[in-house]
């Protein structure tokens, strides 16, 4: 299975700054290059590699030979992996022998799950990797701020995300430490799927009037972030960490559309709140559709954590999540 073309750059980690310009925030990086610290953290194993973001985050460790890198996946699992890769099949149950076996030497699990009550099964690789000696546990978080609780009212698996985090914190005194990655919606993604742009028919629904901005992280961005944390093992040491590669709102990214296109495209402005009630009706009847027009929501409307960037302190400089040009992203996406 070939990885695609995502694999993320070589890390820079040059430190950066941050400044406004019509609202959308860039980073631009200084000429001081921070030294890094020792990381004895070389042996990765990753749960849930075979969905986008672990996929992309597979690709990353793998490219960099100060890493080893093995997945974990279950054995009713479908999914093909590079051959060359070690894969731990363990049961669907997450048993703990089998657990431990898989987990035997490894430093760091990062978990990439994506089922919607994860923390069940990331609390069982927790207790096994804990016996197993493993030092740093990355729980499944990368996306909204799951810690808002307005948020959560909507979406109420971010509560499953959250546990998770508490069960990692309880487990501090063991000599486990954790980092959460709080990152908005995965940019590409966001254009492609979730923040109401059809590219193909170039049409684009608009929460409200499209000014709210929101943040949102690219890809590999993500893979960036989450190796320096590795590096900087100290000062990411038990936090939440929150990155941004954009803080853009509708408008803008529909701005960048039309350019890349170079057509005007057909936009309807949509009430948000309406949105919300035929996405939660929706979501009750098992329609994904639903949830999908509540992503939008909970990222387009101010107060329930999508533009976290206000009111987060950033670890974008520390973890050398650089500044990127709007219009040459969006362009890529498009020509992509």
């Amino acid at each position: 299975m070939a990885y695609g073309d995502n694999r993320s750059p070589k890390i820079d980690i040059s430190p950066v700054t941050r400044f406004r310009t019509n609202s959308l925030r860039y980073l631009q990086p200084e000429n001081k290059i921070p030294s890094l610290t020792s990381s004895s953290l070389k042996n990765i194993i990753i749960v849930g590699a075979a969905g986008k973001l672990g996929t992309s985050i597979l690709a990353t460790f793998d490219a960099d030979p100060n890493f080893n890198v093995s997945i974990l996946s279950r054995k009713s699992s479908k999914s093909a992996f590079p051959a060359h890769l070690v894969v731990h099949r363990v049961s669907d149950e997450y048993p703990e022998d089998e657990l431990l076996e898989a987990l035997k030497g490894q430093d760091v699990v990062i978990s990439t799950i994506s089922k919607a009550a994860a923390d069940v099964q990331q609390k069982a690789i927790i207790d096994s990797a804990i016996k197993a000696g493993v030092k740093r546990f990355i729980p499944s978080e990368f996306g909204s701020d799951t810690r808002n609780k307005k948020a959560m009212k909507i979406f109420p698996f971010f509560k499953h995300k959250l546990n998770t985090v508490e069960y990692l914190k309880s487990k501090e005194r063991e000599g486990l430490i954790w980092s959460a990655f709080v990152t908005g919606p995965l940019f590409e993604l966001a254009v492609k799927l979730t923040m109401g742009f059809d590219l193909k028919e170039q049409k684009a629904d608009i929460y409200n009037e499209g000014k709210d901005a929101y943040s949102t992280t690219r890809t590999a961005s993500v893979d960036t972030a989450l190796k320096n944390a590795l590096l900087y093992s100290e000062e990411t040491a038990n936090k939440y960490l929150s990155i941004s590669s954009f803080h853009v709102s509708q408008n803008q990214i529909l701005a960048s559309l039309e350019k890349a296109t170079d057509e005007k495209w057909d936009v309807t402005y949509i009430d948000a709140e309406e949105q919300k009630k035929i996405g939660i009706e929706k979501k009750k009847k098992g329609d994904f559709s639903g949830a999908i027009g509540l992503i939008r929501y909970v990222n387009s409307v101010k107060g329930y954590g999508g533009d976290y960037t206000d009111y987060e302190e950033m670890s974008n400089e520390l973890l050398g999540v650089q500044g990127e040009d709007l219009d040459k992203v969006v362009r890529g996406i498009v020509e992509g």
